[in-house]
């Protein structure tokens, strides 16, 4: 629906209506008693799931800007892409010479819209002839005769697995670039996480396209979904309403075809055109933002960079468990504490157990990392993160490799 002023660009308070589910809208329930029909409430859950958490599918009438919703009950989604290549066989050359055309793009969704209640069931009944004439198209009287005028286009939003991306720029982890973020810091990653969602619960986020197939299937055979009969009340006395039927479960089956209003692909820098957020809207960390493929690092090399890091983390958390205490880096009366004896017998070869040794030398060189600042963010600076790593785990290893008495 346009606005005072004409415009069709944002929702409206239609659209508001439009998303609210009452199973009791249309007609309030009732229950026969001995002295006659008394009202009833009862709470649907899946009023509250679609009202209150926006669990629905939504479409929108571009020409009329009419919206219509259901709930989510979703019985199969999946999207089809189809690249289109075009192949010419060549004289004497064992393979075709191919030259790529499009990338199809196809949507299958499938969908129940079941009732609770009688009103539901007329109001159902009602969202899905909507949407049954959205598929038709627009007509103009020129010379006395009808012309399509506009070819009948919907958007689709299914949550945030169908929408539209064409203005979503993507999280960026709250991440500077020029900080050269390290793999390890899983706060600023997790930040990727926090910013996501759907664009909104407002049909106007959803995919332009077209219907092109659409199945309805009332399920007037099927004796577990049944109908209502539709009952009126007539002067005080309740009475059915002759050869008419609301029925319960309506299936709906909808192939989909996406008009996306932005290109798509990658541009001459190797990014995609789409902030990388197409179809989902998806940002997820990217890994070269590390810059730790500097002069031709190896896969080797960084297997090796990952598991120093591994190595660290656990020399933070054995300093942690052993000198976490009241007297683990102080003494009672301000003296060494727990390290400082550590120290001196690492120094002085005092601990002989093998593993003992190596647990004790990596809580050591943990509690000095920490005593630096350097935690689990690290430095900020990729080459530098490593650096600290490789020269901790080397002297805790140096540490281990000199025994001595237990």
């Amino acid at each position: 629906m346009a606005d005072d002023e004409g415009n069709n660009t944002g929702p409206s308070a239609y659209d508001y209506y439009n998303q609210i589910f009452d199973a009791h809208k249309y007609k309030a329930s009732t229950v026969n008693t001995p002295s006659g029909q008394m009202g009833t409430f009862y709470a649907d859950g899946s009023d509250g799931l679609a009202n209150r958490k926006k669990l629905y599918i939504s479409f929108l009438h571009e020409a009329s800007r009419t919206s219509t919703f259901f709930k989510a009950f979703i019985t199969s989604y999946n999207e089809t892409y189809t690249p289109n290549w075009q192949s010419e066989a060549v004289f004497g050359r064992a393979d075709k010479i191919h030259n790529f055309v499009q990338t199809d793009r196809t949507i299958n969704l499938s969908f129940v819209v079941p009732a609770a209640s009688e009103s539901e069931a007329f109001e159902n009944l009602g969202k899905v002839q909507s949407l049954i004439q959205s598929v038709y198209p627009n007509y103009i009287d020129v010379d006395q005769a009808q012309t399509i005028s506009q070819g009948p286009l919907v958007r689709l939003k299914v949550m945030n697995i169908l929408q539209n991306t064409a203005d979503i720029n993507g999280s960026t982890g709250g991440i500077f670039m020029e900080r050269q973020p390290g793999f390890r810091n899983l706060n600023e990653k997790s930040t990727y996480y926090q910013d996501y969602s759907s664009k909104g619960p407002e049909p106007q986020h959803g995919q332009l396209g077209f219907i092109s197939s659409m199945t309805v299937n009332h399920n007037l055979e099927n004796r577990e979904s049944g109908v209502f009969e539709m009952i009126k009340d007539w002067d005080g006395h309740p009475s059915p309403v002759p050869n008419t039927i609301l029925p319960k479960v309506i299936e709906v089956v909808i192939s989909f075809t996406p008009i996306h209003e932005h290109a798509l692909g990658w541009d001459a820098s190797d990014t995609f055109i789409d902030s990388k957020t197409f179809p989902y809207g998806v940002s997820t960390y990217d890994v070269t933002q590390m810059r730790s493929d500097y002069e031709g690092k190896s896969w080797n090399e960084a297997v090796e960079a990952e598991i120093n890091r591994e190595k660290v983390e656990q020399m933070r958390q054995n300093a942690a468990a052993r000198y976490g205490g009241m007297f683990g880096t102080k003494g009672l009366f301000g003296g060494e504490g727990r390290l400082g004896r550590d120290k001196r017998r690492l120094e002085a070869g005092k601990i002989k157990n093998a593993e003992k040794r190596a647990y004790v030398a990596s809580a050591v060189m943990g509690q000095e990392l920490m005593n630096a600042g350097y935690n689990d963010a690290g430095t900020g600076n990729i080459f530098a993160d490593e650096v600290v790593d490789t020269m901790a785990v080397f002297a805790a290893d140096y540490q281990v490799g000199t025994g001595g008495d237990y």
